[in-house]
């Protein structure tokens, strides 16, 4: 029974007591007795309910949600079943798959069913946003706990190259910001199905041909979110569902799960990864990746490495490495998750281009309008996923995605939201479809792991049309700074008129970003290669002869060095 069923039990029982009495009750029963026996009841059943929300979070029940498709459906089981197969051999046909190294990007709309009485389903468009931040960050490997990776899994930790992005045009070819808000009178909704239908409370599907859809709302305690799989999804029920209280990483109202980890798992069942366990006990189950170790059972807590868990048949471990419990498809907590390896990104892409390789052409992404005053930030460049020292000074990439010039905008920022607020007013002149790297005024920063957000307002003085592009977060870890010197440092050949050798000497660890300028100041885009751990390369062949600095910001301080491009006449 969903909770707004409850909730209408206990008013009806309550109010309507001495009715009840009336047709039902026996003379020879006191009435005071037998209201405060249905008093109890009533009790009984919000003390019932109060109990299941205090209950332990449970991270997932896209496995259930599976097999009760399975049971009320025998013809999905087996077309599920010959599915697997055919991507089983999908995957065995394609030795070459991802080889190419392409990233795609995934059109996403959200359907927030928010309901007044319960104030945490009213999540703001940079809530959503930050989601967005995260499962960019955690299907690219860009997220800055990474660091956290056991040494023995770090050889297959993989950047999917999946990318997300909010969609720009509905399937009827409007603009659309991606967003869609719902007020629905449902308090929790109860069961699987519901989100997905307008007619029980929740929202209908866009096509499944060309968005993914996150459904976000209340869901039944402990419940937090499941998926439905790629290979036999319908159309109408194809998606995630999130719980409104662990979707995003600001404003969070979880414990434990408030890095928006569960969408990244959810999602990857949605692109046919199962859990690492293998969804039974005993080591007789495997998630079909070679290169997660046999696992025995879920693990909830953010375990010290190496940690084994034990089978339930033996009481034996179902490996002699360690479980790979920090994988984004187990259990644990948030702050514990950081990888997904090779063996998922195959499955991942396998999935992809057998069954959902129809978002591959659509439109969704492409806007079917532009708004006059709409500035947004594209990237925070800086910090990135590792840097040094107690402060910093943030770059950030902001973007006119208007149709008129834009020469001023302000820009908010802050570590850890909500927190030590500063602002930068920006004025240049930055025009349609441009943008432009901003370095803002130092903040001071605190040692491990942090989020940093920033945020665009006022272009040109006045309301920008479109908010939802202009807040973006980035996660990233503190260490203590270790002073680089210039002679750590070493260019050649210099000059030069093709290729440029940076060699960092004496480093234990290298960590950091890199900015090219030329003689005027101004910043130029030049891809960095590295050629082993401690050397970099800079091709300057593209460019004109001149002076350039090369700019780089190593384990928190900054080292600059000259080198002259000097093409034959």
């Amino acid at each position: 029974m969903s909770l707004s069923n409850d909730i209408s039990s206990q008013l009806y029982l309550t109010n309507n007591i001495s009715l009840l009495m009336k047709k039902t009750i026996s003379p020879l029963i006191p009435t005071k007795f037998l209201a405060s026996v249905i008093l109890i009841i009533v009790n009984c059943q919000i003390s019932t309910q109060v109990f299941a929300q205090q209950q332990e979070e449970q991270r997932c029940h896209s496995f259930e949600y599976l097999e009760l498709m399975k049971k009320n459906n025998p013809e999905y089981a087996q077309m599920f079943e010959q599915s697997e197969i055919y991507l089983q051999n999908y995957i065995a046909t394609h030795p070459n798959l991802g080889k190419e190294r392409t990233v795609i990007t995934i059109p996403v709309v959200v359907h927030l069913l928010f309901n007044p009485l319960v104030p945490r389903t009213v999540l703001s468009d940079w809530q959503i946003t930050s989601q967005i931040d995260v499962l960019n960050e955690d299907y690219r490997r860009f997220n800055a706990d990474k660091i956290k990776t056991p040494a023995v899994f770090q050889s297959v930790a993989a950047d999917v190259e999946i990318e997300f992005a909010l969609a720009n045009r509905d399937p009827n070819g409007n603009w659309t910001n991606g967003i869609r808000r719902v007020q629905t009178s449902n308090l929790v909704f109860a069961d699987f199905t519901s989100p997905k239908y307008t007619s029980m409370g929740g929202d209908n599907a866009w096509s499944r041909d060309n968005y993914l859809n996150l459904w976000v709302c209340e869901l039944d305690s402990p419940l937090l979110g499941y998926s439905t799989f790629p290979s036999a999804s319908m159309d109408e029920t194809d998606g995630v569902v999130i719980h409104c209280k662990a979707f995003g990483r600001i404003d969070c109202n979880s414990k434990k799960y408030y890095l928006g980890r569960t969408g990244t798992h959810e999602i990857g069942h949605w692109l046919n990864l199962i859990h690492v366990w293998g969804d039974e006990d005993c080591c007789n189950a495997d998630d079909g990746c070679d290169d997660t170790p046999l696992q025995a059972k879920p693990t909830y807590k953010c375990q010290e490495f190496p940690f084994t868990s034990l089978s339930s048949c033996n009481n034996q471990p179902c490996n002699t490495v360690g479980d790979m419990f920090m994988n984004y498809m187990d259990y644990t907590v948030d702050s514990c998750m950081n990888i997904f390896s090779n063996d998922q990104r195959t499955q991942m892409l396998a999935a992809f281009n057998s069954f959902r390789s129809s978002i591959l052409s659509s439109q969704a992404l492409i806007s079917p309008t532009s708004f006059s005053n709409d500035i947004g930030i594209t990237k925070v460049l800086f910090p990135d996923e590792l840097i040094y020292g107690d402060s910093m000074a943030p770059v950030v990439r902001i973007h006119n995605y208007g149709t008129q010039s834009i020469s001023s905008c302000d820009i908010y920022y802050e570590k850890d939201w909500k927190n030590y607020l500063n602002t930068f007013h920006w004025t240049g002149n930055l025009a349609s479809d441009g943008e432009v790297d901003v370095t803002l005024p130092k903040i001071a920063d605190s040692l491990w792991y942090n989020i940093f957000c920033a945020w665009t307002k006022d272009p040109n003085g006045t309301q920008d049309e479109d908010t939802t592009n202009d807040f973006r977060t980035r996660s990233y870890v503190v260490r203590p700074a270790t002073e680089p010197t210039e002679n750590n440092v070493i260019v050649y050949p210099n000059p030069s008129n093709t290729q440029i050798t940076v060699e960092f000497k004496d480093f234990e660890s290298l960590q950091g970003s890199y900015f090219v300028y030329n003689i005027l100041g101004q910043r130029v885009h030049l891809k960095m290669d590295q050629i082993s751990l401690t050397k970099y390369q800079f091709d300057f062949t593209n460019l004109p002869s001149g002076m350039y600095l090369l700019r780089f910001n190593v384990n928190g301080s900054s080292v600059t060095k000259k080198v002259i491009v000097q093409h034959e006449l």
